[in-house]
């Protein structure tokens, strides 16, 4: 259950970010700039946040690899 609402997160932070992209790029005009700021502020966490949840998951799967790899041995 908690390996599928990790996975869950970061597909939701992704989503989010790519929504975010897109308005940017294709509303930049219509866009008040006080709130182009704030969606680069949510952006900038969103990125941070999300590297943060793969390093998790880099580290995780590298562990399991050693593991598998020194029971085989």
């Amino acid at each position: 259950e908690k390996k599928i609402e990790q996975g869950s997160r970061i597909e939701a932070k992704y989503e989010r970010l790519k929504e975010i992209f897109d308005l940017l790029e294709k509303e930049a005009e219509k866009i008040p700039l006080e709130d182009m700021l704030i969606f680069y502020q949510e952006g900038l966490t969103l990125v941070k946040e999300c590297r943060s949840l793969l390093t998790e998951v880099e580290i995780k799967i590298e562990k399991i690899t050693e593991e598998e790899k020194n029971q085989n041995n």
